[in-house]
């Protein structure tokens, strides 16, 4: 049985290393370093849960989860839990 996934988008080390200590001994955390990757990154895995950095990249946090809700809305992916690092 394969660990579920935990979709974190962050650019700063120290969030990754984090956030991977306190969910990555039961889930599987995969990392994309900037807001415009989260979307190809949902899709391609399909994550219990997106942990969205609101400061990065050039696409912060907000426009990822905007997004997201744009194309659930539109039912091409489905729902996504999302937690928003401040």
């Amino acid at each position: 049985m394969s660990a579920s996934i935990v979709l974190l988008a962050t650019d700063a080390d120290h969030v990754y290393d984090e956030v991977d200590a306190v969910l990555g001994g039961d889930h599987e955390v995969v990392r994309v370093h900037a807001g415009a990757e989260v979307l190809a990154a949902v899709r391609d895995h399909d994550p219990v849960l997106v942990v969205l950095d609101l400061q990065i990249g050039n696409m912060g946090g907000m426009a990822a989860c905007l997004d997201l809700r744009l194309e659930e809305r539109a039912e091409r992916i489905p729902p996504q839990r999302v937690v928003m690092l401040l």
